[in-house]
């Protein structure tokens, strides 16, 4: 079958290729699929053609997108197309990840870390990263309603867990941010803040602006407190500085899966074991930047001929891969 343009859109999407707006808007949509509601939602082809339009267009429209219905009974099952279904299997996994995490949250005390030397990874109970810089600390915890919060004395570069029921949210001296699903620079000193947003959106408050500001990927904010708040453009190859030394990006183009096992083994510190070994012959090109280990997992799935099971921190990959 002929693929549409909403085929190929949904398709960049897995790999990572299309805009922050393209991406907001398509996850809109995908959240509506979750819903009793959405699953049932089909849409022909004009329909297709519609939504494709409306996600494309340069306009902050993500209520309409969520609210957006075909007008007849559609003719096929868009929801159980192989990409469709793959992006929607992301935000389920999502919810499921967060109810396991959530439930044990409550039993377990805050966690504390302090970066000793060089840059330290942490891993927190959501599957939120955070890069620490030398001397920062940092403290996570939840809440009994299941709030995640933290506080931040030094440096870190985040990888906030996707869960919009549940705001992840960082007190910084008198300075407040709270994010969703985000990945950011943070440094938080007597002084103010810093703030470089690299994908998502972080909302920033301060005692003077209780409401805060709305800060979106390549901008940064700076609170001080003879100076108030304020934010800019971000320079230029400033995220590849932030983000030096760490696993943070994860794109790779035409590149062989043992590269890519070795990376993930290294950001999510798992063990991946190969059932077959002709899949290290396989090369893919795709974007896992800013995705957990199992939406990582399930993207590779939808590209390869492969399946997994996860026990502990070894990874089993069964399958042929491209063959």
């Amino acid at each position: 079958m002929k693929k549409t343009n909403l085929d190929k859109l949904l398709e960049r999407y897995i790999q990572g290729q299309v805009t922050d707006q393209e991406k907001m808007k398509i996850e809109a949509w995908l959240d509506v699929k979750k819903t009793e509601e959405g699953t049932n939602l089909v849409l022909d082809d004009a329909g297709e053609e519609k939504l494709f339009r409306k996600i494309t267009a340069n306009i902050d429209n993500a209520e309409e997108i969520r609210s957006f219905r075909p007008r007849d009974a559609a003719e096929r099952a868009f929801f159980r197309k192989t990409w469709f279904r793959a992006a929607a299997s992301l935000l389920l996994l999502i919810a499921s990840s967060y109810t396991i995490w959530h439930l044990v949250a409550k039993e377990e005390s805050p966690q504390v870390f302090v970066a000793a030397a060089g840059i330290e990874k942490v891993i927190l109970r959501d599957g939120t990263i955070v890069w620490l810089h030398k001397g920062s600390r940092f403290t996570f915890a939840a809440t009994p309603d299941g709030e995640r919060t933290a506080t931040l004395r030094g440096e870190g570069l985040f990888e906030v867990a996707k869960d919009p029921s549940r705001p992840f949210i960082i007190s910084c001296g008198e300075a407040s941010v709270k994010v969703v699903g985000t990945s950011f620079n943070l440094k938080s000193d007597d002084a103010g803040i810093e703030l470089k947003v690299l994908t998502g959106r972080v909302r920033v408050s301060t005692p003077s602006n209780t409401a805060g500001i709305v800060v979106i990927p390549n901008e940064e904010a700076v609170y001080r407190k003879d100076l108030g708040l304020r934010k800019s453009v971000m320079e230029r190859d400033e995220a590849q500085t932030v983000t030096a030394r760490t696993d943070y990006n994860m794109a790779f183009k035409n590149t062989a899966i043992k590269t890519v096992i070795g990376r993930i083994e290294s950001k999510f510190d798992v063990d991946i074991v190969l059932e077959n070994p002709n899949v290290n012959d396989c090369r893919i090109t795709a974007d896992f930047t800013d995705h957990s280990l199992e939406s990582t997992l399930l993207m590779i799935r939808e590209l390869l001929d492969i399946d997994y099971t996860i026990e502990k921190s070894t990874v089993t990959i069964q399958g042929s891969g491209c063959n």
